[in-house]
């Protein structure tokens, strides 16, 4: 999936965090970058349709907030009904119901808490605020790829600090990459 085309489907509501700037430090993942305020409601049709709208590219990728608490098999059928793949993006705390060509999961809770046990690709974000979350926690985990993701503070100075020891931790493990967000480096957002 890295580096595909793809339409994005960003859902806000997340059991990780409940988008409010003053509980943001408290929460699971106080990088989140999502909005959970300004969205739109809409059904599997109307998704369906705007996607369409966009143009036509191979993938459609879900990711919130957390996926899992709203994506159902008919949303899928909607959306693969018209051509595109569907993958989603989720931290594995709730079951996936729904079958998806690509599964990203994302932990933001320690490996016993995980659900998901099979993905595509693990990512796990680096250096995470929870000691529990770490690549070497997850070895667990079935997924074809592995990759950690330096975490993204909106700080330049963190953030380069954060891309250096994504690198350092790279070069102790084996069978990881690095994820970079190219997205927001090429400012697709």
């Amino acid at each position: 999936m890295t580096g595909s085309v793809s339409h994005f489907l960003r859902l806000s509501g997340c059991n990780m965090w409940d988008g409010r700037p003053e509980t943001r430090a408290d929460s699971q993942c106080p990088f989140c970058d999502t909005d959970f305020f300004s969205h739109t409601m809409l059904d599997a049709g109307q998704i369906r349709d705007s996607l369409v709208a966009l143009g036509r590219v191979d993938w459609v990728t879900i990711s919130g907030g957390e996926p899992a608490m709203q994506v159902d098999q008919k949303l899928v059928d909607c959306i693969q009904s018209e051509g595109f793949k569907v993958a989603i993006e989720t931290n594995g705390t709730r079951p996936l119901n729904a079958q998806v060509d690509y599964v990203t999961m994302s932990p933001k809770l320690s490996e016993p808490e995980i659900v998901v046990r099979r993905c595509d690709s693990l990512k796990v974000l680096w250096p995470h605020p929870n000691p529990a979350i770490t690549p070497e926690a997850f070895v667990s985990i079935d997924a074809e790829t592995r990759y950690l993701q330096p975490i993204e503070t909106g700080n330049s100075g963190r953030d380069r600090d954060n891309i250096l020891s994504t690198i350092a931790k790279l070069y102790t493990l084996r069978g990881w990459r690095i994820s970079l967000q190219t997205h927001k480096m090429i400012g697709v957002e």
